[in-house]
C-alpha cells in the first residue's frame, strides 16, 4: 500500500499542533512562484526532484498531480487549525491562471461554518466544497466509492441552512442534555495515589516534598474524574435564548455554534444532527430546485 501524507505538504504535526513546516512550506511558495511565472505542473514537479526535495518521508518522486494539489489546497491561506502559508492575492491569481474550465471561487465567510461540519448524507463521510470542476459549487462527499456530489449555489446553501435553524428554533425540546452524573467511586489510579498519600503519612517521618506531590496529584486524578458540565449548561442556555428572544443571525450562529454537530446534505436537503444525538431531518422546501443530484460527473 502507498504511504499518504496525513496532512497537507508544507505543515508539520508537533506536540498535537499543526505548525508550519521551515522547508516544506518555503516550497510551498516557490511551487506558487514557477506556476505564476507560466510553469507547467509536469515542469515544477521535474524541478522539485532536480533539487533533492522530498515529497515525503519515503519518497522524493513528484508528479503532476501532487503540485496541482498543492496549487488547489486552500488550507494554504489558513484555515482553522492550519496556519497560513500563502497570501489571499498570491492565491486567487494561481486560480485564476489555472484558466477558465478551474474558475476558483473563493469561500464566502458565511459558508466556512458550514463547510467545517459537511457530512455526507448517504455514507456519512466529510463533504467538500468546489469549484474548479466547472463553473458552479460542487458540494462532493470525499469517500471513495460515494456518488454523493450538489450543485448548489452558495447563497442558496445559506438559505437552506437559514430555514433549517428557524424549524430547529421552534423545537426546544430538541435542546436536551442530561444532567451529569458524578461516579460513585475513585478512578483505580486516585486510589492508589490516595493509598500511597496514606501510607507516607504513616510514617515516622514522611518526606514533605514527595507528599505535596502525591497530594497535588491525587486531587488532578479526581478532579479528571468529574463529569463534564459544559454541554448541559451551554445547552440550557441556549434553550432559554431560543424561548426569550427572537430569532436573528446573532442566535442561528449561536445555534449552529453550539448545538449542531453535522450539516447532513441529503437528496432531499440539509438534515441537522445535534451534540446530544437528536436530529432534525430535512424536509426539501428550503433548497428545491436549487439542489439537484449530480451522478457520475
Amino acid at each position: 500500500m502507498t504511504w499518504q501524507r496525513k496532512i497537507p505538504f508544507g505543515y508539520m504535526m508537533k506536540n498535537g499542533e499543526i505548525l508550519c513546516c521551515p522547508t516544506e512550506s518555503a516550497t510551498v511558495k516557490e511551487i506558487f512562484r514557477l506556476y505564476s511565472e507560466g510553469m507547467a505542473y509536469s515542469k515544477i514537479a521535474d524541478e522539485m526532484m532536480l533539487r533533492g526535495i522530498a515529497y515525503h518521508k519515503h519518497t522524493d518522486q513528484w508528479n503532476k498531480h501532487m503540485v496541482k494539489r498543492i496549487l488547489e489546497n486552500e488550507r494554504y491561506l489558513g484555515e482553522k487549525e492550519y496556519p497560513p502559508i500563502i497570501e489571499s492575492e498570491t492565491f486567487m491569481r494561481v486560480q485564476l491562471i489555472r484558466g477558465d474550465k478551474n474558475t476558483y471561487t473563493p469561500c464566502p465567510e458565511y459558508i466556512k461554518p458550514i463547510r467545517e461540519k459537511a457530512v455526507c448524507g448517504v455514507c456519512g463521510g466529510k463533504m467538500a466544497r468546489d469549484t474548479r470542476a466547472s463553473s458552479k459549487v460542487r458540494w462532493y462527499c470525499q469517500t471513495e466509492g460515494c456518488a454523493n456530489r450538489r450543485y448548489i449555489e452558495d447563497e442558496d446553501t445559506h438559505t437552506a441552512l437559514t430555514g433549517r435553524l428557524n424549524a430547529l428554533a421552534q423545537k426546544p425540546d430538541l435542546f436536551v442534555w442530561p444532567f451529569p452524573k458524578q461516579a460513585g467511586e475513585l478512578t483505580l489510579d486516585a486510589a492508589r495515589i490516595q493509598n500511597e498519600v496514606i501510607r507516607e503519612l504513616n510514617k515516622a517521618e514522611p518526606g514533605v516534598e514527595y507528599t505535596k506531590m502525591l497530594i497535588l496529584a491525587c486531587a488532578a486524578e479526581k478532579y479528571s474524574g468529574l463529569p463534564d458540565y459544559t454541554p448541559y449548561h451551554q445547552m440550557q442556555i441556549l434553550r432559554e435564548r431560543i424561548t426569550e428572544r427572537p430569532m436573528d443571525d446573532e442566535l442561528r450562529n449561536e445555534i449552529l455554534q453550539t448545538a449542531v454537530q453535522e450539516i447532513r446534505f441529503t437528496e432531499v436537503g440539509l438534515e441537522l444532527r445535534l451534540i446530544n444525538g437528536e436530529t432534525l431531518e430535512a424536509n426539501g422546501k428550503e433548497i428545491g430546485r436549487c439542489l439537484r443530484q449530480q451522478q457520475g460527473k
